[in-house]
């Protein structure tokens, strides 16, 4: 079985070569990449590659040395050398890799400088040399099959391919015996481990990973993509045990340190007595891009944010520095030693400049970045400085005000955090998070006309713990999505279960934006909502304004699906971000709620009575219902009863209650 077309590409960089490998790497090329020039030849052969990118940015010396030295390679063989330059840097720069005997350059002081399109033309350069592409790759495919390479198909053990050079290298492995396994069963157990994870990262949709490990007695490093239905492997020795070690510590999606790497480097700055700054970035709506443009674009969208971030670093600040990636799409940057008066500076610039100008497929995409801000010593540790830079990060993306928040908490809210997080998922599996049902009141005549499902956490030491805790601790732990099920399946329960004279109640529950974002959410929410037995028609989801926001298109579909099963759909906490009578013409909605924040204040504030009223004008424009929130006083409801106002709730009436307390609320009220 011969391996699928893919070509090879040969990189080296001094300062960034694992987020820019896992950039060309996203174009469909094959990379071996270095960031030494030792053996440098010997590596470029042993890649099979048609095609050397030489970084010279912030080393222009040793860059025109690898370019010299692969030059002779490039005249007689056929070889395209692109060299990437900075002429901002370095005026001369280009004039000087061209003497060297580069090929084709490109410039990052170009503002449309193109790395993808640089590489195609170094490609057509070699393709026209070689006689046509067809002949070009003719002799890809040569020098494909003398590689140390295998191939297979996931499921099917009798569909594989190993090259010749693999077969003779391989010693006393029995590839008859075991085609499949039999590199890997020759493996120590941490080394299996590494690639079970690798594997896992190629079924997640990642186009490529790398294992290190030993072949033969040697380090190698294992470099696997999946490409047209198949899994491909390739060997690559390695000139010594420092590079191998040095893959462990990196993500292997971004190319940047991973979070146990960036442990390890927080602790011994702060051994050394360094003062540091941690800045964690998140992007808030990722879960809104991932579900628009697909897992594979979201992996792209992390890699150009990773190599920027890194690029952005190394320019600003000429001190010692760390970009990481810690998970999913949060990445860190630490600076030692950085002054305090810079540090709000460097925060906002890095917002501001990382995240413009981004487009996935063509299309420009608008990610919403948010950052925490966490600053220590050596009276610190690496684990709670982290920790108090990713709760600040979360306090950031759970506000939509400034996006860069500065920690305050002490060590022990830190260490609670912790603890919580640790709690949560055993804590779901023993029926500690709860149900609560606040009323909801007909405006006009006082009757009740449904409740909104509310969750909390019953902690047996910390008490009664509320929603926004709870689910910000969930989104730290990763269990939102598991979370956001369970609750949806207590409350539907519980309202299905309300005696036959509470039938004409409404049940009011809230969507994440993780439920939206998901494929299977209009499936699993009727699903739901069936296995209950709830009544539809009587059920209305709560989804805020900024979940909505991210994909309008995929939104409106979804809950066009839901509308035709009979559920209504209210826009929670309306006022308060995006609202805007364009995107509310375009779903299909049928309740708006006003967020406590203006109801609170329209006795006392004649420009909040404006805004309130002019919110319950345009939704009745729209053939929409309004339910006011935060309802307390009798004067606040006189002005909302005035204005039109159907619906509200609030302590007014009656706060969140507990289920048998609301029935016999709902009872009473009946």
């Amino acid at each position: 079985m011969h391996p699928a077309e893919f070509r090879n590409l040969f990189l080296l960089s001094f300062h960034e070569r694992d987020p820019l490998a896992a950039e060309i790497a996203s174009f469909g090329w094959r990379v071996q990449s270095a960031r030494r020039l030792d053996n440098l030849s010997a590596r470029f052969f042993s890649a099979g590659a048609m095609i050397a990118v030489i970084d010279t940015r912030r080393a222009e010396n040793d860059g025109l040395k690898a370019i010299t030295e692969l030059a002779r390679a490039a005249t007689e063989g056929g070889i395209a050398i692109l060299a990437l330059v900075d002429s901002s840097q370095s005026r001369d720069i280009i004039g000087q890799c061209f003497d060297s005997g580069a090929t084709h350059y490109l410039d990052f002081a170009d503002a449309g400088a193109d790395l993808d399109q640089s590489i195609k033309y170094a490609f057509r350069y070699v393709e026209n040399f070689r006689g046509g592409a067809e002949r070009a790759s003719h002799e890809q495919s040569l020098l494909t099959f003398g590689d140390l390479q295998w191939s297979i198909i996931p499921g099917s053990v009798m569909e594989y391919w190993i090259s010749d050079s693999l077969l003779t290298a391989a010693g006393e492995i029995d590839f008859e015996k075991y085609p499949v396994t039999g590199i890997y069963r020759a493996l120590s157990r941490e080394e299996q481990k590494r690639v079970r994870g690798a594997m896992g990262r190629l079924r997640d949709g990642a186009r490529q990973a790398a294992v290190p490990h030993r072949f033969n007695g040697r380090p190698v490093i294992h470099h696997l993509h999946e490409a047209d239905g198949r899994i491909f492997g390739r060997i690559e020795y390695l000139a010594n045990n420092e590079e191998a070690d040095d893959w462990t510590g990196r993500d292997l999606l971004s190319g940047l340190r991973n979070t146990a790497s960036a442990r390890s480097w927080i602790r011994q700055k702060l051994e050394d007595g360094s003062q540091l700054t941690l800045i964690a970035i998140g992007i808030k709506n990722f879960r809104m891009i991932n579900s628009a443009f697909g897992r594979n674009a979201g992996d792209q969208l992390l890699r150009i944010v990773g190599h920027r971030l890194m690029d952005h670093t190394q320019r600003q600040y000429a001190g010692p520095h760390l970009v990481a990636r810690l998970d999913g799409q949060n990445f860190l940057i630490v600076l030692a030693n950085i002054q305090s008066s810079q540090i709000s500076d460097f925060a906002n610039d890095l917002i501001g400049s990382i995240f413009e100008n981004l487009q996935l497929e063509g299309r420009p995409i608008n990610p919403v970045a948010r950052a925490g801000v966490a600053i220590g010593n050596s009276d610190s540790s690496e684990k709670t400085l982290i920790r108090k830079a990713v709760l600040a990060l979360a306090e950031a993306t759970a506000a939509d005000a400034l996006p860069i928040n500065f920690s305050t908490v002490s060590e022990a809210d830190v260490h609670l955090e912790e603890v919580l997080e640790d709690q949560l998922a055993g804590a779901m599996g023993r029926g500690e998070i709860v149900i609560a049902f606040q009323p909801q009141i007909k405006v006009d005549t006082g009757e009740l006309s449904g409740a909104e499902a509310l969750a909390r956490w019953e902690h047996p030491e910390y008490g009664l713990l509320g929603a926004s805790t709870l689910f910000a601790v969930a989104e730290r732990a990763g269990v939102m999505d598991s979370l956001s099920t369970q609750i949806h399946k207590q409350a539907l329960t519980l309202a299905a279960g309300w005696p036959a004279s509470l039938g004409f109640l409404r049940l009011s529950i809230n969507v994440t934006a993780g439920d939206l974002a998901a494929k299977t959410f209009v499936d699993n929410m009727l699903a739901q909502v069936d296995t209950a037995g709830f009544e539809p028609s009587h059920l209305t989801l709560e989804i805020t304004e900024s979940e909505l926001i991210g994909n309008l298109s995929a939104s409106a579909n979804k809950l066009h699906r839901l509308r035709k099963a009979g559920i209504c759909i209210a826009i929670d906490d309306f006022g308060t971000g995006y609202s805007s009578l364009s995107y509310l013409k375009e779903l299909p909605v049928d309740y708006l709620k006003i967020d406590s924040g203006l109801t609170g204040d329209i006795s006392g504030s004649t420009k909040d009575q404006v805004v309130v009223r002019s919110i319950i004008d345009m939704a009745h424009s729209l053939d929409l219902s309004v339910i006011a929130e935060g309802v307390e006083t009798e004067s606040q409801l006189d002005i909302l009863a005035d204005q039109g106002c159907e619906f509200f709730q609030g302590f007014l009436r009656s706060g969140p209650l507990s289920p048998d307390e609301f029935e016999a609320f709902a009872l009473r009220s009946n």
